[in-house]
């Protein structure tokens, strides 16, 4: 039972309340335990009372939802694709010389692969996956999924822009290796290249011109000792058919194509100012075409030898009632070809007055005469000196004959009777192949 005054509950024989001393009266049956007298609450307790019940209710909602979004991030930080920034494993290098440098780029795997091996997992291998160790599946996922190249790579100079553009495969980084692939596109400034050495192939040139004109010849001599001098080859056009004043160009050959010159600039680093060069013909010898070309010195040796000719013939074939009595020089007939392949070139006439006496002491007879005499010579030279060449033993001597009759008998003498027929059988048979030009006086 309980104290009907204090409510402490107490032996149902109690006479008296241990708690408060109240006399316990018996009573039949069991009695209700009496409820606590009703308070009123205190003015403004309640409204305490309700804005605790909201904030609690509001504080379980915000643990709630915490609880949900850290579930969802652990579910998403579980899910989500590994991010890889690719652009840190790019470098550029230039090599070789200014205006033809080559670009390399290399991705550096084995720096990447220290940063991700162990991160990445391989997802499409199934059982197979479990033998793979982290470097062999970063490897993987490298070799398969990463890929790009240069904008340029050659013929480059320092200042160029080049840039280097991925080609890597997202999709399959996402499915096999749950990687997210993080690049984008790198632009480089060319740098560093090595200036070339400007060189001027034709500075140790010569040309050496050789023949006589219109038919000059030209030859060729390098005389520089650079290496690169020795892996050169030149072109002379035209070659041959040359004269004074004719310009001949020289090119350079292996120097003509953009491949040609790369190939220079890498193997010596040097790069050629020109590619050809013209030059003029000089120094050749050319035919003599006119008179006043002919030196005195060569006049005179052929004067001698001429004078030399007929004294010899008249010694040997004269009959012995024959005498030279005198020749002397009248001048020259020069003959130049009208075409330049004519052979030969020119011809020059010495023409020789000579006196001659036929005297036969048994017949009593006697009688001097005078007639015309010619030696020639072919193919003179004028040299770039001012001399002429003239090749002194060849020439002709008179082939034609006249005869002289004293009594009853003919003398015969190689020559020409009169200055007329001279110039029919030397000079006129021949305008229409060549022109002439005289000194010599008509009589």
């Amino acid at each position: 039972m309980f104290c009907p005054n204090c409510g402490k509950q107490l032996p149902d024989d109690a006479v008296f309340c241990d708690q408060c001393g109240e006399k316990i009266s018996p009573a039949e049956g069991p009695q209700p335990i009496p409820a606590p007298p009703p308070t009123e609450p205190r003015k403004g307790e309640e409204k305490k009372v309700s804005q605790f019940i909201k904030k609690k209710g509001k504080i379980l909602g915000i643990i709630c939802a915490a609880v949900v979004i850290v579930a969802a991030a652990v579910i998403f930080l579980a899910t989500r694709p590994l991010t890889v920034e690719l652009n840190d494993y790019i470098t550029a290098e230039f090599s070789g010389y200014d205006t033809m440098g080559d670009a390399f780029y290399q991705f550096d795997e084995e720096a990447f692969c220290q940063d991700y091996a162990g991160k990445i997992k391989y997802r499409a291998g199934g059982d197979v996956s479990s033998l793979l160790d982290d470097e062999t599946i970063c490897q993987m996922l490298v070799q398969e999924c990463i890929a790009g190249d240069l904008s340029e790579d050659t013929d480059l100079s320092n200042g160029d822009e080049i840039s280097y553009l991925w080609e890597c495969d997202d999709d399959i980084a996402k499915e096999h290796f749950g990687v997210q692939l993080v690049y984008e596109n790198l632009t480089f400034t060319v740098e560093g290249l090595e200036a070339a050495a400007e060189v001027d192939p034709f500075e140790d040139v010569e040309l050496v011109f050789s023949g006589i004109a219109p038919n000059g010849e030209v030859s060729f001599v390098n005389n520089s000792e650079e290496s690169f001098a020795y892996d050169l080859q030149y072109e002379v056009e035209p070659s041959n058919g040359l004269s004074n004043g004719d310009t001949v160009t020289v090119s350079l050959l292996q120097a003509e194509s953009q491949e040609d010159r790369a190939y220079y600039l890498r193997s010596y680093g040097v790069m050629f100012t020109q590619t050809e060069n013209t030059y003029t013909v000089e120094g050749l010898g050319a035919f003599v075409s006119e008179l006043s070309e002919i030196d005195e010195a060569a006049l005179e040796e052929m004067q001698a030898r001429g004078e030399d000719a007929l004294r010899a013939e008249a010694a040997k074939d004269w009959d012995e009632f024959v005498s030279l009595d005198n020749m002397s020089y009248l001048g020259s007939y020069l003959l130049t070809a009208k075409d330049a392949d004519e052979e030969p070139n020119n011809v020059l006439y010495l023409v020789y007055q000579v006196q001659s006496t036929i005297n036969v002491p048994e017949e009593e007879l006697q009688e001097s005469f005078t007639y015309y005499y010619t030696v020639s010579f072919e193919n003179l030279v004028a040299e770039a000196d001012g001399t002429m060449t003239v090749d002194l033993g060849n020439y002709r001597t008179s082939s034609d004959q006249f005869w002289k009759e004293l009594g009853t008998q003919r003398y015969y003498y190689h020559g020409y009777a009169d200055l007329d027929t001279l110039l029919r059988e030397c000079v006129s048979v021949n305008v229409d192949r060549y022109s002439y030009e005289t000194n010599i006086m008509p009589e």
